[in-house]
């Protein structure tokens, strides 16, 4: 009660200030800005927006009138520290309860004054609040314990938006499998939604002019009720979209099911060419259940597969390892199905098995893409995407940073200076960053309670 919100949008395509969907007020007419952020490269979108908008975007500058700025968000979870220059405070893990938790903080604030260290000092009684410069203790990000019954979902539904009219609904949260590279299964405690709520949830998606379901989270194919709920969506005569699955569980029942719903793009992550390397990363794919899929996803009516790898891991493994698996698949899969590869550079994630391992060397990171793009678009029926090694090289610098990091970026931005530059002008060697030991002190996110 006693609180309206809305959402607000930056598209660095149109640089002006966003506004609000619902009321149309400029960002900076709120007295209270939430940002959500699921990856590293949202700090310089956020830092871009609040420039756009007259915003100080220097938390040590805003006054008491100026607008109090939340983070929170995976990107937080795993390290809010770059952050520190930006942000009042943080609020780590999951929000559902927790957000409104500091709101009752906020709105007692609002009665008694309005001296913003009055604000700080009350919030950090909540054990998943981070305040830079000021938290003390240890930060024990929030569990929402009402999930499974609860699933996160689409509130609203816009042609204009990422997902045009796809609903979307968080089917699981976490993941069990504990590969050394995925930061959501040391950050989020792994569950399933019940199947109940999520039918009843869709069922109430009519007023949303809704065509199309779309079921999402980081083991959606491990739902050990995914097909039933396949099932009745199908039945309702909608689409139907998933994030990725499992090779090892998708069987011809399940595709057969989803391409009945409209499903044509199937979504894996191998990650690695080869089974040894696959293993090591926690992975159990083979590559004769690798071979049985695609061989499969034709046969039920699919247009193409989408393979997922990582580059430049500490157990690394030539480019060699994933041509060879691609001749295979391509060899097995019928030709009327596409293959559509995307090959990233491992960036260390704080928080699991990997977070000390070096970000690969940038030029071997580019002499792999060049093979692999190379090979690849010789193969009939497949293409290959890369991002920006310079892009993954700065998310890495962010992902593994400290308060300087974010200082330097902040500066970056405001100057419009590449960051490296800002960060070699300030004493501080990129590549050195990137190449961590922290046996000597503490990470910056040491604080952390996972």
């Amino acid at each position: 009660e006693d609180f309206i919100c809305d959402r607000a949008f930056w598209d660095p395509q149109y640089p002006s200030e966003p506004r609000g969907v619902d009321t149309d007020l400029p960002l900076s007419a709120f007295p209270l800005i939430f940002i959500s952020s699921s990856f590293e490269l949202d700090l310089i979108a956020i830092i871009d927006c609040l420039l756009a908008s007259g915003i100080e975007p220097e938390a040590e500058k805003r006054g008491d009138n100026d607008p109090v700025i939340i983070a929170g968000g995976m990107s937080l979870t795993l390290n809010p520290v770059p952050w520190a220059p930006i942000i009042d405070l943080a609020i780590l893990g999951e929000g559902e309860e927790a957000v409104l938790s500091w709101l009752n903080i906020y709105q007692d604030w609002l009665e008694g004054g309005r001296a913003k260290a009055s604000l700080l000092e009350s919030s950090d009684a909540l054990l998943f609040i981070w305040i830079p410069g000021r938290s003390q203790r240890g930060v024990v990000p929030a569990d929402y314990e009402g999930y499974p019954g609860d699933p996160a979902h689409s509130h609203a539904v816009h042609p204009d938006a990422h997902f045009g009219d796809c609903w979307l609904v968080e089917i699981t949260r976490g993941c069990p499998r504990k590969c050394r590279f995925c930061a959501v299964c040391g950050a989020v405690k792994a569950r399933f939604a019940e199947i109940d709520a999520v039918i009843e949830q869709i069922k109430q998606t009519d007023a949303l002019g809704a065509q199309k379901i779309g079921l999402v989270g980081a083991a959606v194919g491990d739902h050990p009720k995914l097909k039933e709920l396949v099932r009745e969506i199908v039945a309702t005569g909608r689409e139907i979209t998933v994030s990725s699955l499992r090779v090892e569980r998708s069987d011809e029942e399940l595709l057969s099911l989803l391409a009945s719903g409209g499903y044509r793009t199937l979504t894996v992550a191998p990650e690695a060419g080869s089974e040894e390397l696959r293993r090591k990363l926690g992975k159990t794919v083979s590559d004769e259940e690798l071979l049985r899929l695609v061989r499969q996803a034709g046969l039920s009516g699919l247009k193409s597969v989408r393979l997922y790898f990582i580059l430049g891991m500490p157990d690394s493994e030539p480019p060699e390892a994933i041509i060879n698996l691609v001749k295979l698949l391509r060899d097995e899969a019928p030709r009327s199905l596409k293959l559509d590869l995307s090959a990233a550079a491992f960036i260390p994630k704080p928080g699991t098995p990997w977070e000390e391992a070096p970000f690969c060397e940038t030029r071997a990171i580019d002499a792999v893409k060049k093979e692999l793009r190379s090979a690849i678009y010789q193969i009939p029926g497949t293409s290959i995407r890369f991002e920006s090694t310079r892009t993954e090289r700065i998310a890495a610098l962010i992902s593994r940073g400290d308060r300087l990091l974010g200082e330097a970026l902040l500066r970056s931005r405001i100057e419009q200076k590449p960051l490296e530059q800002i960060l070699k002008q300030s004493g501080v060697d990129p590549d050195a960053c990137l190449q961590p030991s922290y046996q000597n002190e503490p990470p910056p996110w040491s604080f952390i309670q996972r």
